[in-house]
């Protein structure tokens, strides 16, 4: 990832040292026709603790290839703190040089987009940052490749243990065009019998970046300083589940990617009863969440309009009440630590309708939202006193299943002054009305309008299938009630 570079270069201009070098005998190996198809994931580490994510997707054309990338980090080196959100996509000819770009990028906070295409004097690069726009010319020298494709230059042009390479990468965040050189280590084999090429580039300062792609082209792992930051392919499931969770806490990694910035935004939404929105990008896999006040119906060209109205839940008790009662993996409701606390919170008062507001208020005073945890158990929650929306939803839905409410956890989208939508996860129990939509976050019942459920529960499954909307939804309010947009 281009984003992924400038990250990097910062860190090792803070904690700089000089990697030891490495070399293998090997033949020649037969030229990488194309690159690899198909989409990939992969985790960023920084001294063994993820710090964010990053993916890629090619696509072949009728002249070329389209490649899309996207990923978020956040790295802390000695008290300096480096975060960056990208977006990039890259048309590229069959040799797999630039043809056009585009890029969205927030560094540190600052937003900037580019978007370029190759002339015949060089690439002609637009960048639009702060409201205004650049253009700049970058002249070449041959052929220029994007930073997603840069590792698989030596398996194109022929693996030969030992050689140099050379070739001009664009560099997104420098706006120029940069010299790498890529020295073949090797090949050696993995536990699973695969066959990786070794080789270094000099794309860091100070230091060699090592990196092992496979015989088809699939990057396996890249090391920069030996292991001090290290990107490693990674299952789908996985990556989305850590993007769920990490959208959900709102961690800082990833605050940039998942915010869903709305133009006009919302005035007053903790007073909005009813809402209506049009948002694109939600897969036609992924089922639409019905009821406690939620109407959802896709329309044309993969648009979504959702109607938000919690106030008036509908629909009576769901078919199967005793199923949203007992324990889960995620949800302890057999603890007796879950039963003396519902004790304390509720004592002998027998009503439900009462006892839920106790627990939502309880939860919302005693449990201190920290949205930079990660950890969302629901009796981490408890001992600490302290937890994301993901940890006290479960803990709501713990305690008031304990108390004999039927209840489950529900995710989504929820408008926060000043920012935008961004990801969270709150709670539904059933009455004899319907679903009734809760947050022990907020301490809201019912919640407001802006709350946007996307998946029901919170299986991996249901995060994992959350984590595959991050970063890729468009909000636009249609009708607020209660509050109208600002102007």
């Amino acid at each position: 990832m281009a984003f992924l570079r400038f990250i990097i270069a910062l860190a090792l201009m803070i904690a700089a040292g000089v990697l030891p070098a490495a070399a293998s005998g090997a033949s020649r190996l037969p030229l990488l026709a194309k690159p690899p198809l198909g989409e990939f994931w992969f985790r960023l580490s920084l001294s063994g603790e993820r710090t964010g994510f990053a993916e890629q997707t090619i696509v072949e054309t009728a002249d070329g290839f389209a490649v899309a990338a996207a990923g978020s980090v956040k790295m802390e080196v000695l008290g300096f703190s480096r975060q960056a959100a990208s977006r990039e996509e890259y048309r590229v000819n069959r040799d797999l040089s630039l043809r056009s770009f585009s890029v969205a990028e927030t560094l540190d906070g600052v937003p900037q987009q580019l978007t370029g295409e190759m002339t015949a004097k060089g690439v002609k690069v637009i960048v639009r940052t702060g409201g205004e726009e650049k253009e700049k010319l970058l002249k070449t020298r041959g052929p220029v490749y994007p930073p997603p494709l840069v590792n698989l230059y030596p398996l194109i042009k022929g693996v030969v243990p030992g050689k140099k390479y050379r070739l001009q990468m664009l560099d997104i965040e420098a706006v120029k065009l940069k010299e790498v050189t890529m020295i073949v280590q090797g090949v050696e084999a993995l536990p699973d019998g695969r066959r990786v090429v070794k080789f270094t580039n000099d794309l860091y300062p100070l230091v060699d970046n090592e990196v092992w792609v496979d015989l088809t082209g699939h990057t396996v792992r890249e090391s920069v300083r030996d292991g001090l930051v290290e990107t490693t392919a990674e299952e789908p499931q996985q990556a989305l589940r850590f993007i769920a969770c990490a959208a959900l806490a709102r961690s800082g990694s990833l605050l940039d990617y998942s915010l869903i910035r709305v133009d006009p935004p919302l005035a007053d939404p903790a007073a909005l009863r009813r809402l209506v929105l049009e948002i694109t990008g939600i897969p036609p896999a992924l089922p639409l969440v019905q009821g406690g006040g939620q109407h959802a119906e896709r329309l044309a060209d993969g648009l979504v309009r959702f109607s938000e109205e919690p106030i008036r839940p509908e629909g009576g008790l769901p078919p199967d009440p005793a199923s949203f009662l007992g324990a889960t993996a995620q949800l302890p409701v057999d603890d007796p630590t879950v039963k003396s606390c519902l004790r304390e919170i509720v004592g002998t008062e027998p009503a439900p309708a009462v006892q839920e507001k106790l627990l939502v208020r309880w939860v919302a005073e005693t449990v201190k939202d920290d949205a930079a945890a990660t950890a969302d158990s629901p009796l981490d929650a408890l001992k600490n006193n302290k937890g994301n929306s993901l940890a006290r939803a479960r803990l709501f839905v713990t305690l008031a299943r304990a108390a004999g409410i039927p209840s489950r956890v529900v995710s989504g989208i929820v408008y926060l002054p000043g920012k935008g939508f961004l990801y969270h996860s709150w709670a539904e129990s059933a009455t004899a009305e319907g679903w009734r939509q809760l947050d022990p976050t907020f301490g809201q019942l019912p919640v407001d309008a802006t709350h946007v459920k996307l998946v029901s529960g919170d299986t991996d499954a249901d995060l994992v299938a959350l984590g595959g909307v991050v970063g890729m939804l468009q909000v636009r309010a249609v009708t607020a009630e209660g509050a109208a947009p600002a102007r």
